[in-house]
């Protein structure tokens, strides 16, 4: 089925906004939250410095009673931000990591704004344009709130759910978006009830996923990066951690049993089980070797295909459907 113009620019606001949950995912497991302590400018300008020496002193000093008044909104001590201080963990590579991280949000935005123009002048879903484009400003905002909270763990697991919210948004006006008189996409050979199996056991996944990122959280900060070869001992006692590993399983095995009901047809179906099988991979991976950086970040951004994919496939599923064209 041929894609309308505001189909094909929420296709392009899901594929831009899991390359930034990718790049946010970057930013988590480097530590580079706080790579630039200001917004909207990186250490007061435009272009970020690459060294210290670069740093204006004077318009960081200026920023000073702003910092202390944001530490002390979330219960973190003023008197310990100082300019030395921030200069103390001034790093380079982190500072550039955070900026790209919001250079990569301006495309998001961008997009969501013109696919609010596109849904209010068509008349085409214009409730959930609006709302797409609402959520991009509710997450920026989170994000700044991220950077004056010191990077507190559920703030940060907060505007990480935004993102996945606004993907279930775009989701559906890729999927409901098409022109009157078209017919919508479909997946035959299973129903909505027994794809929501799949899709309620990825939710309580990722849920359980961002109690688990939250310790890693933790343990960075109070460890450092340097240290990340050591979490598996401390999370592997976590009960959380243990129902997280073995519930996997159970979204490997829906996942089959919808692929066999649909007999393996269909774009999305084989997207899902593919990336199903990557994300058990990556677990084992990181369950064994320890909480590797780049399997990290793989597996939070491919978690954001497989809540798009999956919701996708329930608003698609059809057993009963005839005369739909298979998604």
């Amino acid at each position: 089925m041929r894609k309308n113009g505001v189909q094909r620019l929420a296709l392009v606001s899901i594929i831009l906004l899991i390359v930034l949950i990718f790049a946010g995912a970057t930013v988590r497991v480097t530590g580079s939250g706080l790579g630039c302590p200001d917004w909207p400018t990186c250490w007061g300008q435009l272009i970020p410095p690459t060294h210290v020496d670069q740093v204006d002193r004077e318009k960081l000093e200026a920023d000073i009673p702003r910092f202390k008044k944001s530490a002390e909104r979330f219960g973190r001590d003023p008197d310990s931000i100082t300019v030395d201080s921030l200069l103390e963990k001034f790093d380079g590579t982190q500072t550039w990591i955070e900026f790209v991280n919001r250079l990569l949000a301006l495309p998001v935005l961008l997009a969501n704004f013109l696919l609010m123009i596109f849904c209010l002048r068509s008349k085409n879903l214009p409730k959930y344009g609006i709302a797409s484009f609402g959520l991009v400003i509710v997450s920026a905002l989170t994000g700044i709130v991220v950077v004056a909270s010191g990077l507190h763990s559920g703030i940060v697991t907060i505007h990480m759910a935004l993102a996945f919210l606004q993907l279930f948004v775009l989701t559906y006006i890729l999927w409901a978006g098409g022109d009157r008189g078209n017919r919508r996409s479909r997946v035959l050979g299973a129903s909505r009830p027994q794809v929501m199996i799949l899709l309620a056991c990825v939710m309580i996944e990722w849920a359980m996923g961002s109690q688990i990122r939250e310790v890693t959280d933790r343990l960075m900060m109070e460890r450092g990066v340097e240290s990340r070869s050591t979490w598996i001992d401390e999370i592997s006692d976590s009960w959380v951690y243990l129902i997280h590993r073995s519930f996997s399983w159970s979204i490997l095995i829906a996942a089959l049993w919808l692929g066999y009901l649909v007999r393996w047809q269909g774009f999305v179906p084989r997207l899902v089980l593919i990336v199903v099988g990557a994300l058990m991979v990556m677990g084992l991976i990181l369950s064994t070797s320890g909480i590797h950086a780049v399997v990290q970040v793989l597996h939070v951004g491919l978690a954001g295909i497989l809540v798009s994919a999956v919701f996708y496939w329930w608003l698609a599923a059809g057993a009963s459907y005839k005369g739909g064209r298979s998604a």
